[in-house]
């Protein structure tokens, strides 16, 4: 008459399958949306530092407005290069280009970004 609390022979086991099938599909969602969460926090660095070493380069100078840059980009990305200079126009530009860090390497995967800010004088 009521329905039996007991699980049927044939299910033994099946929730550990379903955990054992879902988890690295799981984990491997965490990763990719933490490497696209970094590379986004990356390119916004390196858009922040052009942006200051434009405008010191336009108070300052280009030789300060590229060590402006430089010094505005966080330890991480430490190897960027850094340009600053004059624009055709006589104004400053200031280019930053960054190799975005991948934390989990795979396939060679590998990239860089190039972010530039002119200024007009």
């Amino acid at each position: 008459m009521f329905p039996s609390s007991r699980a049927r022979p044939g299910d033994r086991g099946s929730q550990l399958v379903e955990f054992a099938v879902y988890l690295p599909l799981f984990l491997l969602m965490v990763t990719v949306a933490f490497e696209v969460f970094v590379s986004f926090v990356a390119v916004e660095q390196a858009e922040n530092a052009a942006r200051i070493g434009a405008r010191t380069a336009e108070r300052s100078g280009p030789g300060a407005g590229a060590e402006a840059a430089l010094q505005a980009l966080p330890s991480w990305l430490d190897d960027a290069d850094v340009r600053a200079g004059y624009t055709a126009d006589r104004g400053v530009f200031a280019e930053v280009e960054i190799s975005v860090p991948v934390a989990f390497p795979v396939g060679g995967l590998h990239y860089t970004v190039v972010r530039r800010v002119d200024l007009a004088l």
